[in-house]
């Protein structure tokens, strides 16, 4: 029960903090904010402040903000239709920014649990090279054939596929700087040659964990755009994509998977990670050009400045229309796969 809950949550966080990003940006530009909700269905909970309702709603999936947004017959410069072109490109493109900057700090977070391989030494392997060449544990190895180092990812760049001898500038634990032949061996065994050291892990650098972060969150952008164009090349069939189904089904596992293998420590960093990828999913979903997406309003709104001025607000309403009922008979047909994936029907 726990673990579902905890799943239900985090769906919930992903889009409250889309939503946020919309709400933040209108409250900044003067749109008028109806309301802000976190969950669907009917208000079990709610209160009033200036102007907006906040509250809580019955179902614990997704939410919304309500904004003014038709102009009526009397022009209304608290909606959104009246406010220029630029601070609408602001409020729409928001939700899915504030999901990319989501994606990046989780991605940190993740990376700071895991950590990387430092240049200090943690242990030797006996009659290994390292221990052969003289070095010990605590050494912190600053430079490879003249070659500053910092981490165990640039002394593994040093290494060969062949057994070959290295320089290596070794600062001791009493700060003596010395010298050390070291060559490595090649482990059949392996397909690699080696020094035989282990290093010390560092788990939180700031600077380290926000670039992983932020490079772990362009990658996953990469990932999903390419996956979005094979799937309408047809390299990918619709029978190939999962929703929420598919993705309740496989935190699941990944929580009982994390439980089993290192505690409630990795099952809730496991839900951090699927956290930050389906947060940078819903990001670049949400920004494809496409009618009743984010997207889509972006590209009319783009249209709308190269024109000089707006669409028919009766076509462009047709056309969001037209998109949400395509979009929720994806839906459906998203929701019968992963239906027949996981109850094996």
């Amino acid at each position: 029960m726990a673990k579902i809950i905890i799943i239900l949550l985090m769906f919930n966080f992903i889009v409250v903090i889309h939503e946020w990003g919309h709400y933040i940006t209108a409250k900044k530009n003067g749109v008028l904010v109806h309301e802000f909700a976190v969950g669907m269905g009917p208000r079990f909970w709610h209160f009033t402040k200036g102007e907006t309702i906040y509250s809580l709603r019955i179902f614990p999936i997704g939410g919304f903000c309500s904004l003014e947004e038709e102009l009526g017959d009397i022009p209304n410069p608290r909606a959104m239709g009246s406010k220029k072109a630029w601070q609408r490109l602001i409020i729409v493109s928001f939700g899915a920014i504030m999901n990319f900057l989501l994606a990046w700090l989780l991605f940190s977070i993740v990376s700071g649990y895991i950590g990387y391989g430092s240049n200090v030494i943690q242990s030797i392997e006996a009659s290994m090279p390292a221990d052969q060449a003289g070095l010990v544990k605590g050494d912190k190895i600053l430079a490879i054939d003249g070659v500053k180092v910092k981490r165990l990812s640039d002394i593994s760049a040093h290494l060969v596929d062949k057994e070959k001898t290295y320089q290596f500038t070794v600062k001791r634990t009493n700060s003596e700087v010395v010298e050390k032949e070291v060559t490595s061996k090649w482990i059949q065994e392996e397909g690699r040659a080696r020094f035989g050291f282990t290093p010390e892990i560092v788990h939180w650098d700031l600077g380290y964990n926000m670039k992983m972060g932020l490079l772990n969150t362009f990658y996953v952008i990469k990932q999903v755009w390419s996956g979005v164009i094979s799937l309408f090349t047809g390299a990918v069939s619709v029978d190939q994509m999962s929703g929420i189904v598919g993705v309740v089904d496989f935190s699941a596992k990944q929580w009982d998977t994390g439980i089993q293998n290192g505690g409630l420590s990795l099952a809730i960093m496991n839900m951090i990670y699927i956290t930050a990828l389906l947060s940078a999913n819903l990001g670049v979903i949400n920004l494809l050009p496409l009618p009743a997406l984010d997207g889509g309003r972006i590209l009319f709104i783009l249209i709308e400045l190269l024109r000089g001025k707006p669409l028919a607000v009766d076509k462009e309403a047709a056309v969001h229309f037209v998109g949400l009922v395509l979009l929720m008979l994806l839906t459906v047909v998203v929701l019968y796969n992963d239906i027949v994936k996981v109850f094996n029907i």
